[in-house]
């Protein structure tokens, strides 16, 4: 995260923010080997807010899912029958990132 403050001659103050969210991706296959992709998520914008005034910021969203299967060994392998052994499952996770910031001047 990147904030540059700017005090402006009415005592408000302007932020230009930078915020950034890097998450590991899918597996690549290349010639010399797997390689891991980086999804990033980025938000710039510029806000004036009086001194002490809390700025909210969100919008940076990170979907994630998930599938998984258990099962007891030999029994979950039966034909017709398996299916009473097995349990799958699936997940899906949804997560917003929300960051609070609220400037204060300090008086010298």
């Amino acid at each position: 995260m990147e904030v540059t403050p700017k005090i402006l001659p009415n005592g408000r103050i302007t932020l230009t923010l930078q915020i950034s969210q890097n998450m590991p991706g899918r597996s690549i296959s290349r010639a010399d080997g797997e390689a891991l992709a980086i999804d990033k998520q980025e938000i710039k914008t510029q806000v004036t807010v009086k001194d002490g005034e809390t700025i909210v910021l969100g919008g940076v969203f990170q979907r994630q899912s998930a599938q998984g299967a258990d099962k007891v060994p030999g029994l979950g392998d039966i034909p017709l029958l398996g299916s009473l052994f097995k349990q799958s499952t699936k997940q899906h996770k949804r997560r917003e990132l929300v960051i609070f910031i609220t400037p204060t001047l300090i008086k010298a």
